[in-house]
């Protein structure tokens, strides 16, 4: 909470910004309380007071992160960005965007490696003379891989110098990029459903997908409001339009995320990204834009 006052007070929000932050704090912290003491658990039913001790777990970590996950001014986030020396690689690095994730990169616990293993990192490229065909080989690598939440890539279809970025996190290495996204979200839960994938210029790949599923944050896990992510994938046309970027773009809802977590306040959180069929029946598939806002 702390540091999410401190967060607000670097940012200058504006008084109301501020105020409401505070509001949902105290809300939820009332809350919480009250369900200690308007719902206690008789002795002998330690199921049930595990789940009730979870949920206000859940809760107050959902709470603290809304608080801390404060977007940064556009003016300001390059001045901003905190880098912090990769574990496992040298010449990688993360660069956290905003308080909450450079806290949260911590909680982070390595998953069963196993799987990406068996990948071969250093696999010979596979460079294509079109656009359009490695759009075409993204395509199929995401609908057998979903490597977006899964970090199952395809090594042969991206650069060396690859290098990523979203509203929270940049990074350098593809495989640095994977083993991260492995980590991140639930292997059980997480989902990446591809809505459109297309080259929308001569060295741009344009992927609209839905995101879903639980991310973890040491042993809590935090239930995601499935939203749509744009992502763009830049190409090197002189070098068999290996990808060499990629950029994540989607809304970050900080409040809709804390209410989320408790289910009798879904409906508050706004309404979640629709199902995929929805979806494509109102996408413009030559731009990956959606024809109106759902």
């Amino acid at each position: 909470t702390a540091r999410g006052f401190e967060t607000m007070s670097n940012h200058a929000l504006p008084w109301h910004l501020f105020f409401a932050v505070v509001f949902v704090l105290l809300s939820s912290l009332v809350a919480m309380t009250s369900a200690l003491h308007l719902a206690p658990v008789k002795s002998g039913h330690a199921a049930a007071e595990s789940s009730r001790r979870s949920f206000l777990h859940k809760t107050f970590v959902a709470t603290c992160t809304c608080a801390t996950f404060v977007p940064e001014h556009s003016a300001r986030a390059a001045d901003k960005i905190v880098q912090v020396n990769a574990k496992d690689d040298d010449t990688a690095a993360i660069e956290a965007k905003s308080a909450f994730i450079n806290v949260a990169k911590s909680y982070v616990s390595d998953s069963d490696p196993t799987p990406l293993d068996e990948i071969d990192w250093a696999i010979s490229k596979k460079r294509l003379t079109t656009i359009d065909q490695m759009a075409d080989a993204i395509n199929d690598g995401l609908v057998e891989n979903s490597w977006f939440v899964t970090g199952r890539g395809r090594p042969e279809l991206f650069s060396d110098s690859f290098n990523f970025s979203d509203p929270q996190v940049s990074l350098t290495g593809y495989e640095r990029y994977c083993r991260s996204v492995r980590k991140l979200f639930d292997q059980d839960t997480a989902k990446c459903e591809l809505v459109c994938c297309s080259a929308t210029g001569p060295d741009t790949i344009t992927v609209l997908w839905k995101n879903s599923g639980v991310v973890n944050l040491g042993s809590v896990q935090i239930d995601l409001k499935p939203y749509l992510v744009t992502t763009t994938l830049r190409t090197d046309p002189s070098d068999g339009n290996l990808v060499v970027s990629q950029v994540d773009e989607f809304e970050s809802d900080p409040f809709g995320l804390l209410l989320y977590q408790i289910p009798f306040l879904r409906p508050l959180a706004g309404k979640p990204a629709p199902n995929v069929g929805e979806l494509k029946s109102q996408c413009n598939f030559y731009t990956c834009e959606m024809k109106k806002n759902i």
